[in-house]
């Protein structure tokens, strides 16, 4: 099996694929838009600057996930 890596962040996709993966979360009406863009904007900041604590990145952007049945992951995955 063959295996194609790629980076899809300012190459594929105009702009930072998981910072917009929050974007979509508060448009989506699953996370407060004002507190989360805030903390996703933090997140991406210390992205940005090599610091990123991934353990807290992830608890934070799954959050708005736990408690969503697989059909409504589903759904989301399709839009």
């Amino acid at each position: 099996m063959a295996l194609a890596i790629f980076d899809l962040d300012n190459t594929l996709l105009a702009g930072d694929s998981d910072h917009r993966w929050g974007e979509f979360l508060c448009e989506a009406g699953l996370a407060n838009a004002d507190s989360f863009r805030q903390r996703n904007d933090a997140f991406y900041a210390e992205y940005q600057s090599g610091c990123l604590d991934m353990t807290a990145y992830l608890d934070f952007v799954l959050a708005p996930l736990a408690g969503l049945t697989r059909v409504e992951v589903r759904a989301l995955q399709r839009q």
